[in-house]
């Protein structure tokens, strides 16, 4: 697996994670803006995702569930967590950025988990594609609940599970 790069700025309130995927943009592409293929790899390890509604445009949205299906993940195991990313600017095939919430099954926000922006960056690279994620949070609260809840894992084994998906159909 290619190293994840974590920058962890909590003066700023800010998370950066970046890696390079073996493949081509347009393909990493399609990964993080096809229903489809976000279903196959979104998500750490031991959970499946199962999206509910995608619209990839400025002001459309993606709501989606997580489930948790390995009994060694404790009380986690069968618990399903619902979140939306509201799009707000896309750039084809190089940026995108959005809102990312936790929600109920029908997007509504929850209140007591943090709310984020984050925006997404594609470049290629003689090793393929760099995918930039910077993630900005409202608050300082929100920024330590985050990273308390173990976020840097969580990207680090979503992001593998990318990049064994772009593997199998290199």
């Amino acid at each position: 697996m290619a190293q994840m790069n974590v920058i962890k700025d909590a003066e700023n309130k800010t998370l950066i994670f970046e890696r390079v995927f073996p493949a081509s943009r347009e393909r990493v592409w399609a990964a993080w803006t096809n229903a489809e293929q976000i279903a196959k790899w979104w998500g750490p390890r031991g959970w499946t995702t199962a999206v509910k509604e995608f619209d990839f445009k400025p002001g459309g949205h993606l709501l989606y569930s997580m489930t948790c299906n390995d009994p060694d993940q404790g009380d986690f195991y069968g618990q399903t967590h619902w979140a939306k990313s509201v799009y707000e600017v896309i750039d084809e095939a190089n940026s995108f950025e959005y809102q990312d919430y936790f929600t109920d099954e029908n997007g509504t926000a929850n209140e007591e988990m943090p709310t984020m922006t984050i925006h997404m960056e594609f470049t290629e690279t003689p090793d393929g594609t760099k995918v930039s994620s910077k993630t900005i949070f409202p608050t300082q609260e929100a920024y330590e609940q985050t990273v308390a809840m173990g976020v840097v894992e969580g990207v680090g084994q979503t992001w593998d599970r990318l990049e064994e998906l772009l593997g199998k159909e290199a």
